[in-house]
């Protein structure tokens, strides 16, 4: 049992914890000793006593790069063994190792040891953010949205350039909370620190989206559109939310571009004739029935087709569909009656004569 203990305390302070560290920076006497004999409790693994010298190291030198990157070391491992305060001792690790990073920086012509250091620390802090924000996921689950929104907001503090906690906030207060406009007021926030950000303009059209607030959706994904011109998703919700206001020409646009992306999708296709019937364009609602009918074989597009040709006295297409959909499905009385149609309508006797007596011997069965 003692060994397993050893081994897990070593593997929480990680491989670091026993890499060379060129001193860099002088020392009093008294700190120097003071950094040696922490040293000698952290490889030890006595993090109580290894702490209190490494803090007295940094009262006298605050700036003291290994001293601080021991202390967010020990930090991780205190979060790991007490759970309960896992936030906070995250929280002290993210900021020891920033104020490490930022002494690196400072040195000239780093060794290779140090960029690896400097690898690791940058992981590390990483990971401690990343546990921060989990456990706002993780207060929000079980309920506790005060906690939640406490965590979300210390994990947007420590990573400002970080969208993902602004975004947990604003979805709390718009569902958990139902305050819509402290979420809209958060989104505006995020696009008025930085207007071009991609993210951020696709979770306002989002949120407007989502109030039914088609316009207002429509400014900010047609703004995404001039930023990422190829994002299928937005394309397709640009796309409705024209459609929603019957911007039917602009719709139709959009749909165009999202189908160059992604030709043979059929839910494109699909909303692209939807378009174009509502625009009254027959000839182009036909040419996208056609295209889907050639990827897909349903009795709703066959009707749909055959009625339109109709509509527009295109007897001989009419015919033409009407017997790949007797093909298709050889026990459909409606695609033989378009076939009798058609040829009635092209004079056809020879035609019509046949699909009476099928349509003849159908009913009789």
């Amino acid at each position: 049992m003692r060994k397993l203990i050893i081994l897990i305390v070593a593997l929480a302070f990680g491989l670091g914890a026993c890499s060379a560290f060129r001193p860099r920076q002088r020392l009093s006497p008294q700190a120097n000793v003071n950094a040696k004999t922490a040293g000698v409790y952290y490889a030890q693994q006595n993090v109580e006593r290894a702490e209190d010298f490494y803090l007295l190291v940094l009262e006298e030198h605050p700036d003291h790069a290994l001293s601080l990157r021991r202390m967010a070391d020990i930090n991780l491992y205190k979060a790991e063994q007490m759970p309960a305060r896992s936030v906070e001792f995250n929280s002290e690790a993210f900021n020891l190792y920033t104020q490490a990073l930022d002494v690196y920086a400072t040195f000239e012509n780093l060794t290779a040891d140090e960029r690896l250091d400097i690898r690791d620390m940058t992981r590390r802090r990483e990971g401690a953010w990343t546990r921060i924000y989990r456990a706002g996921d993780a207060a929000l689950e079980a309920g506790d949205t005060q906690e939640a929104l406490e965590i979300f907001e210390l994990a947007h503090d420590l990573q400002p350039e970080r969208y993902e906690p602004m975004i947990r906030l604003k979805d709390i207060y718009q569902k958990e909370l139902e305050d819509n406009e402290k979420a809209e007021e958060i989104l505006l926030a995020l696009l008025e620190q930085d207007p071009d950000n991609l993210d951020y303009i696709l979770e306002t059209g989002a949120f407007y989206f989502n109030q039914d607030d088609f316009e207002e959706a429509a400014t900010y994904f047609a703004k995404a559109r001039e930023l990422a011109p190829a994002n299928l998703d937005n394309l397709l919700n640009l796309s409705y939310v024209y459609y929603e206001i019957e911007d039917f020409e602009k719709a139709l646009e959009v749909t165009e571009q999202a189908l160059s992306l992604d030709p043979g999708n059929i839910d494109i296709l699909q909303n692209a004739k939807d378009i174009a019937y509502m625009q009254g364009d027959n000839e182009l609602t036909v040419s996208y029935l056609e295209r889907l009918i050639d990827q897909r074989s349903i009795d709703a597009d066959f009707v749909e087709i055959a009625r339109i040709l109709y509509e527009m006295e295109d007897y001989d297409k009419l015919i033409t569909y009407a017997q790949r959909w007797y093909q298709w499905d050889n026990s459909s009385e409606d695609a033989v009656q378009f076939i009798i149609l058609g040829a009635s309508q092209t004079e056809n006797e020879a035609l019509r004569n046949t699909y009476s007596r099928i349509l003849q011997s159908m009913r009789n069965q």
